[in-house]
């Protein structure tokens, strides 16, 4: 005859590792949670960080024979008071790149996220850009440092500002 001392052992221990395998199982699940959000976030971060380069480089690179259709990327990269703006004064600026026979050959050097959300960003770049001009033929170094405030619009991040900074 088994006591039931003798089987409360077993049982204990099949409890005791249920329990264990379930607060393993709940923590695994959270910690995958955690996971995604971060993964997610990082998504966000990188795509608002390569659309704030991307508006950056065309709006540093232009050429007065193809100005139309450079300051059209600008437009389709902007939204709000950015677009507004850069709207307004796009026919006066190729007034001035036309007559002048101006280019602008630009390049990213460095961008970085500041600050991010789901839906909005701040990003830092660092460009660098050559003009050239009738009064530059060879051309001048122009570097910008950048702060672009971005704005997710229809699952695309869009510049909302840009402020020329240093």
């Amino acid at each position: 005859m088994i006591s039931s001392t003798s089987r409360r052992g077993p049982v204990m221990l099949a409890w005791a590792l249920s329990v264990l395998l379930v607060v393993a199982l709940g923590a695994a699940v959270l910690s995958g949670v955690a996971l995604s959000r971060q993964h997610a976030r990082d998504s966000e971060r990188t795509s608002a960080m390569q659309a704030a380069r991307q508006l950056t480089l065309d709006f540093t690179t232009y050429k007065y024979s193809s100005w139309d259709a450079d300051a059209q990327r600008v437009l389709d990269g902007s939204t709000g008071q950015f677009k507004e703006e850069f709207a307004a004064g796009a026919n006066q600026v190729k007034t001035e790149v036309v007559t002048n026979q101006a280019t602008s050959t630009g390049e990213v050097v460095e961008a970085a996220v500041v600050s991010n959300d789901k839906d909005s960003a701040q990003v830092l770049v660092i460009a660098n850009a050559v003009v050239t001009n009738t009064a530059a033929k060879d051309g001048v170094q122009r570097r910008y440092r950048i702060k672009l405030d971005m704005v997710r619009e229809k699952n695309r991040w869009l510049t909302a500002d840009f402020q020329v900074v240093g």
